[in-house]
C-alpha cells in the first residue's frame, strides 16, 4: 500500500477496543493529513534544492523532438521557493479533493505525471509525422502542455490529437507556434 495512504488505511481498520471501523470522516481526515505530510516533505526537499539553485522544477518536463531548424529552445518551468510555497496548498487540496471524489488513485493527482510525461514524449518521438517539429512538454496532474514549433496548422492539429489519445492524459494545452520553414534558395556559384 502506498505510504501516503498508510495512515488512512490504518484508521480504516477495526478499532482494537470496539471492533468497529473508524467513521468515514476520520478516514478522510487521515488522508488529508497524509497528503499534508507529503506536501510538507516536498516543500522541505524543494527548500533544500532552492538553497542550492534558488529555482526548482516540480513538474516533469522533456523534449520530444528537435527537428524544426528555426525553433528557439523552451526552458523548463522553474519556480522560486516562494512560488513553491504558494502553490503547495493548492496542490495538496487538488490531491485531497480528487482522492475524496475517487477521480484519482491514492497518492494524489500528481502521482503519475512522470509516467504520463514519458509516455507522451515517447509517442511523439516515435511518430514520424512530428520529426520535423520541435516539441517540449510538461505534465501536471495529467494535464499536458505542449510548447515549441510546428511547420503548419495541420501538423499542430495532428500533434494535439495524438497526445489526447495517450492513456491517462486528462487535458492538452497546445502552446506550440506555427513557424513555416522556407526552402533554401540554391547558392549561385561564384562568378
Amino acid at each position: 500500500m502506498p505510504t501516503c495512504f498508510a495512515a488512512a488505511h490504518r484508521d480504516a481498520e477495526p478499532d482494537a477496543h470496539s471492533g468497529r471501523s473508524a467513521p468515514p470522516g476520520a478516514r478522510i481526515a487521515a488522508m488529508a493529513g497524509a497528503l499534508a505530510r507529503i506536501v510538507a516533505g516536498l516543500l522541505a526537499a524543494a527548500s533544500v534544492l532552492a538553497v542550492a539553485d534558488e529555482r526548482v522544477q516540480l513538474d516533469p518536463f522533456a523534449i520530444a523532438t528537435s527537428g524544426h531548424p528555426n525553433c528557439p529552445p523552451v526552458a523548463p518551468p522553474l519556480m522560486t521557493r516562494e512560488e513553491v510555497e504558494r502553490s503547495a496548498h493548492a496542490r495538496a487540496e487538488r490531491g485531497t479533493r480528487c482522492a475524496m471524489e475517487g477521480t484519482c488513485e491514492p497518492g494524489g493527482a500528481y502521482r503519475r505525471d512522470p509516467e504520463i510525461n514519458e509516455a507522451v514524449r515517447a509517442a511523439i518521438a516515435a511518430d514520424k509525422r512530428f520529426a520535423s517539429a520541435s516539441i517540449w512538454l510538461t505534465t501536471s496532474r495529467g494535464w499536458v502542455t505542449l510548447e515549441g514549433c510546428v511547420r503548419d496548422a495541420v501538423q499542430r492539429l495532428e500533434l494535439e490529437e495524438a497526445v489526447k489519445r495517450q492513456p491517462r492524459v486528462v487535458k492538452v494545452f497546445d502552446e506550440t507556434r506555427v513557424v513555416p520553414v522556407r526552402a533554401r534558395k540554391p547558392r549561385r556559384p561564384p562568378a
